[in-house]
């Protein structure tokens, strides 16, 4: 399977550092996400289009792996793919590098379920979706 890798670039900024003086470990959860609508989104599927198929994605799980820190004024890319998926369930990876240096910082991925929204149970992942992030 071929997938689509998305790149999300981000600053770390004084607000995102924490006591150990580095970013803090919330925001490397915070960027899973936002890497991942931002590539939903670039993939042509927003908010609108979960909506008008009456699901959308709930995470059941997350990991991440810390290599490096990172610090005030780190420019991050965010490298995020969909590596399998399912019937209802989807994995998204992650892998966050330090742009200056090409250094790895951390590798995540993220569990998905398709949810609908009505009844807040697991439904089928339309062809739809699949098709965005697949290249065949």
């Amino acid at each position: 399977m071929l997938v689509k890798v998305y790149e999300y670039k981000v600053r770390v900024t004084e607000d995102e550092i924490d006591f150990n003086n580095h970013l803090n470990n919330f925001y490397y959860v915070k960027w899973m996400q936002d890497s991942g609508i931002a590539h939903s989104e670039k993939n042509g599927i927003t908010w609108e289009t979960y909506k008008s198929i009456g699901a959308t994605w709930f995470a059941k799980s997350h990991f991440i792996e810390y290599k490096a820190p990172a610090f005030l004024g780190d420019e991050i890319v965010v490298k995020t793919w969909i590596s399998e998926i399912g019937k209802i369930k989807s994995k998204r990876e992650y892998e966050f590098y330090r742009i200056k240096d090409n250094k790895l910082l951390a590798k995540a991925e993220t569990l998905w379920v398709f949810v609908d929204i009505k009844s807040g149970r697991p439904t089928a992942i339309v062809e739809e979706i699949k098709d965005k992030f697949i290249i065949v």
